[in-house]
């Protein structure tokens, strides 16, 4: 069962991490519309031109890990920074940040309790 689980939750994030890696370089689709303080604080980040290239070449590559099952506790633990980030925009700064819990720190959260003990490992 935990193995399932822990493929769906993998593919899950990975393939949304990989999709909105992407999609700021081929713009598919527009994102949902942030709040007045989050698009100041991303429009600061896109002003520095590193810090909105080097996270969505995070995310890319690292998602693409996971949906290939590669380095699955490296991936994690390179994510950890970001989900951080991004859960505190989304909390502190987005009126209904469900949508994002939801579907990014909901699978994120449960491969990180299935690779706690191997996220102990490297750490160590």
């Amino acid at each position: 069962m935990s193995y399932y689980l822990e493929i769906i939750c993998r593919w899950s994030f990975g393939l949304q991490m990989v999709f909105w890696g992407l999609n700021a370089i081929f713009n598919w689709i527009k994102p949902p519309t942030p709040s007045p303080r989050m698009d100041a604080f991303i429009g600061s980040c896109v002003d520095t031109q590193f810090i909105m290239p080097t996270v969505k070449f995070i995310e890319i590559v690292f998602g693409a890990f996971l949906v290939l099952g590669f380095l699955v506790p490296l991936s994690l633990m390179v994510f950890a920074p970001l989900m951080f980030v991004l859960t505190g925009l989304q909390i502190f700064l987005n009126q209904r940040p469900f949508g994002f819990i939801a579907t990014f720190v909901v699978p994120y959260a449960i491969l990180l309790i299935l690779h706690s003990e191997n996220l102990l490992r490297v750490i160590h």
